[in-house]
């Protein structure tokens, strides 16, 4: 039969494979799908889920003063404002058997992503973070998350961005305090936010190589030096002459011929 206007007929095994087609998306296009706003995650899930026990440590510890901190004020300075603008996202990664590699990728994916979510602009920009939480990983959580913040924050910090480790076992000690241990979470997680001058002290440890130091302080006298209040920007100009002279201490010392005892 011919059919009395001009649409083209479908033929019915086109049709079920056109139904059949499977819609792929893009790995930002899924790791924006599971970003959830702090106050969404508190209305939506039950409290006891991972993301609502993320949120309330972060209301309950991180937001608040501690004795320990050494300083007056909460413990992170910018969790009370971010909290009150709800620019505070979380991500759970429900996978229970992942590579290291695969994580490495997932955290550079949300690194990208990072930058299109709002607030994108302005001083308001300074309090949004991006929280990717791994409460299915098992014993090796707090490896796994501490191996990725290592390979990933050189990369992190080049672009104006930190990348901070955060699981029950965390030995890392607080700047003023160091019998306090600021990063510990009943969730291990990662978290990203952008880069601020008062980020100096972590860019310039001695615990990191002269090297790793170096390219840090360029990184952020980049990113920030134009910005940051002279004592800061004073600092990060003497830590990193410190670690480039140790970096020339060390290429002599390498070139430096030895010498067979007779």
């Amino acid at each position: 039969m011919i059919p009395d206007n001009d649409s083209t007929p479908v033929i019915e095994t086109d049709r079920l494979m056109m139904q059949a087609q499977t819609v792929v998306e893009t790995p930002i296009a899924a790791a924006r799908g599971k970003l959830m706003q702090a106050s969404t995650v508190e209305r939506d899930q039950p409290a006891d889920a991972p993301l609502p026990r993320t949120v309330a440590w972060i209301r309950n510890f991180l937001a608040r003063p501690h004795p320990d901190v050494g300083r007056p004020g909460p413990v992170c300075p910018f969790t009370p404002t971010a909290l009150a603008l709800d620019t505070i996202w979380l991500a759970e990664i429900q996978d229970r058997d992942v590579s290291l590699d695969r994580i490495v990728e997932l955290i550079s994916v949300y690194r990208d992503l990072f930058g299109e979510i709002e607030p994108r602009t302005g001083q308001v920009a300074i309090n949004k973070t991006v929280l990717i939480v791994f409460p299915h990983l098992g014993d090796d959580a707090a490896a796994f998350v501490d191996e990725v913040q290592q390979q990933l924050k050189p990369s992190f910090v080049d672009l104006g961005l930190m990348l901070g480790e955060f699981h029950a076992s965390n030995e890392s000690p607080g700047l003023r305090n160091p019998d306090f241990r600021p990063l510990r979470s009943p969730v291990p997680m990662l978290a990203i936010r952008q880069m601020v001058e008062t980020d100096l002290p972590f860019l310039r440890r001695s615990l990191d190589t002269a090297q790793v130091r170096s390219q840090f302080l360029r990184s952020y006298l980049r990113r920030l030096g134009g910005t940051v209040r002279r004592n800061y920007f004073d600092q990060a100009v003497k830590a990193l002459v410190e670690a480039e002279i140790e970096l020339q201490a060390q290429s002599a010392a390498a070139a430096k011929p030895t010498t067979a005892s007779a």
